[in-house]
């Protein structure tokens, strides 16, 4: 036998009183007397009794003796022989019920049951229990199941449905009035539920995974699989944030349940992953597959979104069942070394297609915040088997306190085992096989679904009948709030995308493409060959087609439409390799480009509405004078099809991708290739936009024009590249021209197809894709905002001009208008931006020193700061007359930009009006009192400190400080005039304090 360890497994006590000896336990004068037999040699014990009120009082010998957590008075380090007999006695108020903790490495355990009168559950004894209640209501095979809690249970079923039970006294389990819950297509193959109880995963041979709010039954959002195979298991990690889903084609999904995204996808199991698995403190996943293969992940790599590298498993075992493994569960207990308190063991279940249940010791020595990048830090080591069953064993689940296993199998019998291996109960129900099993927290309860579609209530107890008041225990701890936060943040309609309409007849092909022109004009090409254009109506928030709608001209399939920028165009490209321009007004046919031998998949505008790039099918770029109709240039180098292009707001290049993963810049001046980027998506690229902000990454030295390309593709990701471009490339040369990766979106769970820019500002990016899913995500966070659900793959998407719509077209010939929540855009705005602080001076390039002059409206200095390198470090450190030598100013000037310097080199000014009663109130802001220092006037007319209203907008106010009229933007404008107005203020009366 194993010598004595640090950690104890719990289990319940066996009383030796008949229950007609049993004192009254409410009783405050009464004894409790119990004794509880000892069956291993000199093994360590702890006897603790658990009191639902104070005061305890127990009489003991033991010196050593005190109080733990949740009144549990315990007794420490008393050895008995074997058999051994321990009694002693306590007084209290009440008792919840007696428990016992057995020490030691793999010793012989004790047995027992806690006494009837404390309404807990007894240990897991055959002869103790029985059916409680048979339930009756799937159609099919009962595939999975899972307690909410002691009071209600969850199962789901072949016959697509999941449904939802809640215990009546009186009656027992009935299903509740909103159930079944109706989400999946197929099969549903696993459902779970959150640690808290908030939450309910349902997995589906779909190849969807549905949240679900478990007290209203309200669907909360759906999540696809990649490449949209079937999902065979979710798991909720310990703390509620992730999901882990896993399935037919061995990928492992990671989701981010907070920002509704994918966070990673795991290729490693070339078989089917079956099963999954976290230890009790979230720090390590296992999973396993078809093909005998567990593997150990580090949960810390698997949410690690800043690093490229790939994720490895620490630690996996091949062969690990005979045929395959079916489940995998993981005891809550962790037993930890008492020599070494950096080393912690977990013991996992496993089973499959073989009868036998395998037991394996997971230890991991490292600590919590060290990345276990090595395979030796953490060790897969098998332990034993349990043998009982007679077929295989289909499911298996460790109670509560971890010290049984409940497994079922296709022998139709659930087996309860104790720590060693022996099995303890074996019960019969079901008249086929069994595929899943689940233990109630409280573990006074047993579910079990079957192949005969019928779900088994075993009572663990002995006590209860459907009569019986079942304990409602509060397993809620502090990961409470995240499950509530997530559903919040669902119901929170106000701070939601809403949707206004959804349109399913107006089309009779796949709407392919769609696109506005300012707040309420919107276009859409679609496979039935016709374009349909429509207005939207403020009144009813609805869409009215247009009274020349629609618009007829191409013979096949239309791949784009596409407003120029004054709105008066409308360019349109087909299957049929036809470009046609309209009048966007009229709706007449402009003129018709020369046709292609194959289909032209994209058309964009110049911003001066002079040019038009046609691409598609043939390799090629084309650029057109749309005046003349003639063609200008042709860009040639791709090896694949162009699917996408993209325009910069400036005019200056153009961007092409290629179905075989490369993206090309061209200059639209001197039509050279200005750089090329292989391998920018894996399984290549699908789409491009451009950001409309000529500033879209700040900080960045001027001497170079900066933009903001996004690109998507079937590797599940959104990606934006920043590409800066010397302002006087005039060459073919593309060594000059930087290209970089500024940010990855990651959360799609199939190829995205469609990707665009909100308009003006650029704030925002707008993914759809194979997944059904269209997602908007803040550019500069890189952050998911919202994931909006369609019941279809989202072909397209456009914002409007103010950003407050936007719309999306589908596979299914639907079109869906979604109403953007301006508060919430405002305080992404403002919180995106906030982030972007300038540098301190001291650490100023002469590029930022321009930047600030242009800032001050004196750009007119700035090749002289370029040709003397003008830095910041000079900036405050040289005197200002010296700086000004080399300058030729006139006096008015010269004098403007010592102030300017002066001012850039004083301190943060923070002076409170109490202080300074003669400081004019116009000079102080609003909001804080204080005398401003950088004033700017907003919308509302008011002029604030910048700091100050910039939190203002970032505490999610959309209102006025002054008036609390709403305001139409976060747009402000410095006071240049009041500023130097405060200057001229804090300079006279520094001089007169020196005087």
């Amino acid at each position: 036998m194993a010598g004595p360890g640090l950690v104890s497994v719990r289990l319940l006590c066996q009383p030796l009183l008949p229950p007609c000896t049993e004192p009254p336990v409410n009783d405050p004068n009464s004894n409790l007397s119990f004794s509880l037999f000892w069956l291993s040699r000199r093994s360590p014990f702890t006897v603790v009794v658990v009191c639902s009120a104070l005061p305890l009082r127990a009489v003991t010998s033991r010196p050593d003796a005190h109080c733990k957590n949740f009144f549990d008075y315990s007794f420490f380090g008393v050895f008995l022989p074997t058999p051994g007999v321990l009694a002693f006695s306590c007084r209290c108020d009440s008792v919840a019920g007696v428990f016992f903790d057995c020490g030691g490495g793999g010793g012989d355990r004790g047995r027992g049951v806690a006494p009837s009168t404390a309404q807990m559950a007894r240990p897991i004894l055959g002869e103790n229990y029985k059916i409680l209640q048979t339930l009756h209501g799937h159609t099919s095979d009962v595939t999975c199941c899972d307690f909410a809690s002691a009071s209600t249970i969850v199962t789901g079923s072949s016959d697509k449905t999941v449904r939802i039970w809640d215990w009546k006294a009186g009656s027992g389990y009935e299903e509740r009035q909103s159930s079944p819950l109706k989400g999946h297509k197929y099969q549903v193959t696993c459902v779970r539920i959150s640690p808290q109880g908030s939450l309910l995963a349902s997995a589906s041979v779909d190849g969807t995974a549905v949240l679900w709010n478990v007290h209203n039954c309200s669907k909360l959002y759906a999540i696809t699989q990649v490449n949209g195979d079937a999902i065979r298991v979710c798991r909720f990690s310990p703390d509620s944030t992730v999901l882990i889903t896993a399935g037919d084609n061995g990928a492992i999904c990671v989701w981010d349940l907070v920002h509704r995204s994918l966070i990673k996808t795991i290729f490693d199991h070339e078989g089917t992953t079956q099963s999954l698995a976290f230890t009790p403190d979230s720090y390590y996943l296992v999973s396993a597959c078809s093909l005998e293969m567990i593997m150990v992940w580090s949960t810390e790599h698997l949410v690690d979104t800043t690093s490229e590298a790939s994720c490895v498993p620490v630690a996996k075992t091949d062969n690990a069942l005979d045929m395959g493994v079916f489940c995998l569960d993981i005891s809550k207990h962790i037993i930890f070394n008492e020599n070494n308190p950096l080393v912690r063991r977990y013991r996992l279940a496993s089973c499959g297609n073989s009868n036998e249940i395998k037991i394996w010791t997971i230890t991991a020595k490292s600590v919590v915040k060290q990345k276990c990048s090595a395979l030796n830090e953490v060790t897969l080591e098998h332990f034993d088997v349990y043998d009982g069953h007679t077929s295989s064993v289909t499911c298996l689940r460790y109670t509560n306190n971890g010290d049984y296993l409940v497994s079922t199998s296709v022998d139709k019998l659930v087996k309860v085992w104790d720590g060693e291996g022996n099995c303890v109960a074996s019960l019969q129900g079901h008249t086929r096989y069994i595929n899943c099993v689940a233990v109630s927290k409280d573990q006074s309860l047993i579910i079990s679904g079957s192949n005969d579609k019928s779900i088994i209530v075993w009572d663990m107890t002995g006590n209860l009948t459907v009569d019986s008041e079942l304990n409602q225990f509060n397993f809620h701890g502090t990961d409470q709030a995240t499950e509530n936060h997530l559903i919040e943040n669902n119901n929170d309609n106000a701070n939601m995308v809403t949707l206004l309409e959804k349109v399913d007849d107006i089309a009779e092909g796949t709407i392919n493409s769609c696109c506005f022109y300012g707040k309420d004009l919107l276009a859409i090409g679609s496979g039935d060959k016709i374009i349909h254009i429509f207005k939207v109506n403020n009144e009813t928030s609805g869409i009215e087609e247009v009274n020349f709608s629609p618009l007829e001209g191409h013979t096949f399939v239309i791949n784009h439409v596409e407003f120029s920028n004054d709105g008066k165009m409308l360019v349109s490209c087909s299957l049929d390799g036809c470009t046609v321009i309209w009048d966007a007004m009229t709706g007449e046919k402009l003129k018709l480009l020369p046709k292609n031998a194959l289909s032209i998949k994209s058309s964009r505008f110049t911003p001066d509405n002079k040019m038009l790039i046609t691409a598609g099918d043939d390799e090629k770029a084309v650029v057109w004078d749309i005046n003349t109709g003639e063609k200008i240039t042709t860009f040639e180098g791709h090896l694949d099809a162009i699917p996408a292009v993209g325009v910069s707001p400036d005019g200056i290049l153009c961007v092409t991708v290629s179905s075989n993963a490369d993206f090309r810049v061209w200059s639209l001046q001197t039509h050279a290739c200005l750089y090329v980027k292989e391998d920018a998506h894996e399984y290549g690229i699908q789409d491009c936009d451009i950001s409309h902000n000529l500033e879209p990454v700040p900080n960045l030295t001027v001497s170079a024009q900066t933009y903001l390309l996004a690109t998507c593709g079937n590797d599940s990701l959104v990606k934006l590249w920043r590409i800066s471009v010397p302002n006087k490339c005039d060459t073919s040369s593309t060594e000059e021209v930087e290209v970089k990766l500024w940010r990855s979106l990651q959360g799609h769970g199939g190829n995205v197809i469609c990707v665009r820019f909100s308009q003006v500002a650029s704030e925002f990016v707008c993914s759809t894709a194979t997944d059904r899913q269209a997602r908007i995500w803040s550019v500069y966070s890189a952050a998911c905002l919202f994931v909006l659900d369609h019941d279809s793959i989202v072909t397209s998407c456009y914002f409007n001009a103010d950003c407050s719509l936007l719309a999306t077209g589908c596979l299914d010939k639907t079109l869906w208008l979604w109403k953007l929540p301006q508060q919430l855009v405002f305080q992404s705005v403002v919180a995106d931006k906030v982030q972007y602080k300038s540098k301190q001076v001291i650490n100023w390039t002469s590029s930022d020193v321009i930047k600030w002059l242009r800032s001050i409206e004196m750009p007119e200095l700035a090749p002289w700061i370029t040709s003397c390198r003008l830095d910041g470090k000079k900036l405050l450190t040289v005197p200002e007359t010296q700086i000004c030598a080399g300058l030729e100013l006139d006096e008015e000037h010269e004098e403007r930009f010592v102030r300017e310097i002066r001012w850039l080199k004083s301190g943060e000014l923070r002076m409170e009006a109490a202080n300074y009663m003669d400081i004019p109130d116009e000079f102080l802001c609003p909001i804080t009192r204080e005398i401003m220092r950088e004033p700017v006037t907003c919308s509302d007319g008011h002029t604030y400190e910048r700091n100050a209203i910039t939190e203002w907008f970032m505490s999610g106010k959309d209102t006025s400080p002054m008036t609390n009229e709403k305001l139409t933007d976060t747009d402000v404008v410095k006071n240049v005039k009041l500023r130097s107005e405060i200057y001229d203020f804090l300079e006279m009366d520094g001089s007169k304090e020196e005087a």
